[in-house]
């Protein structure tokens, strides 16, 4: 168990970002692999916030850590998400994801997709990561030099990895701001 060093919530230490102090300036460590002591924080921006006013006040302005943080799990989920293609757990193409409405996974629905066609490939039993990514990114990662607008990763092997970096990534997404200081 790992406990948020901004808000204290106790969690499994995949559902936390990590970060170091390397120079005196957190760093977003989301492989955890960095030498150092390491700051596990909810993929919130209200903890961002707190974990910088706690441990690095002034020294980093909340949104610039917030944009790289983003960034870099977005890139994470597209290589996990290209070694997942890999041991062959991806179904790509509307037609193909209908048939594995009832299994757990991850689906990826691309901003380029209409409102309708997402709607209707929803299911309650699935991470939706949705409009996060466009199709051509989702291609690129893939190794296709098609578009790729809807793809299920099956919960089973790195698609447990690929679960989690979604989660984060949705949780940082969605969450509500509140201005206060």
């Amino acid at each position: 168990m790992r406990r948020c060093c901004a808000c204290g919530r106790e969690g499994e230490r995949e559902s936390f970002l990590r970060f170091v102090e390397l120079e005196g300036k957190p760093v977003f460590d989301p492989y955890r692999k960095l030498p150092g002591r390491g700051f596990n924080v909810c993929p919130t921006r209200e903890c961002l916030k707190k974990f910088l006013k706690k441990h690095f006040k002034g020294k980093v302005e909340p949104e610039r850590l917030y944009s790289e943080v983003l960034e870099a799990l977005k890139k994470q989920f597209l290589n996990t998400l290209s070694l997942c293609h890999r041991t062959g757990i991806t179904v790509i193409g509307q037609d193909n994801v209908k048939g594995f409405r009832k299994r757990k996974g991850v689906l990826i629905l691309c901003k380029d997709l209409s409102p309708k066609t997402k709607e209707r490939l929803k299911n309650c039993e699935e991470l939706v990561v949705e409009d996060v990514f466009t199709m051509e990114e989702v291609g690129s990662s893939l190794k296709k030099n098609s578009l790729a607008g809807v793809v299920f990763v099956e919960m089973v092997g790195l698609g447990r990895k690929l679960y989690e970096v979604g989660r984060k990534l949705n949780s940082l997404r969605f969450q509500k701001v509140q201005v206060s200081d």
